[in-house]
């Protein structure tokens, strides 16, 4: 049996090198930023995390259809992923994503919308 301060020293060992297996990548902020209220389309969306990741999925939906964007996975990870936006229209648009961390492989995953704003559409003319 191992004495108590040997066993101490082993689980005070155990724990700091297991300390950043327990870390995850964490997104930090989005541009546009979650819930913004947009004057126009952005160009592109940005997503910028504490640590280097690989984008694992990103969809961006409006009015519950998928607007289809491009993910280039062949890019090394990096603490910021941007995106390329097709043109979009004015509506509430909401992102889903996934990451995995490149330090560990561990997967972190979230959603945030925004609004593009639109002119009002004009009255319907009334019949004379």
């Amino acid at each position: 049996m191992l004495p108590r301060n040997s066993l101490m020293a082993v689980s005070v060992a155990a724990m700091l090198l297991a300390g950043p297996a327990f870390g995850h990548a964490k997104l930090l902020r989005t541009l546009p930023a979650a819930d913004a209220q947009l004057p126009a389309a952005p160009p592109s969306l940005t997503l910028t995390f504490n640590e280097s990741v690989r984008l694992a999925v990103l969809t961006l939906t409006a009015d519950g259809k998928t607007i289809p964007v491009t993910v280039d996975r062949s890019l090394p990870p990096g603490p910021q992923v941007s995106v390329p936006l097709p043109a979009l229209t004015a509506g509430k648009y909401q992102v889903q994503w996934s990451a995995l961390s490149a330090a560990d492989g561990h997967v972190t995953k979230g959603t945030f919308s925004f609004v593009i704003a639109g002119a009002e559409a004009a009255p319907a003319a009334s019949p004379r």
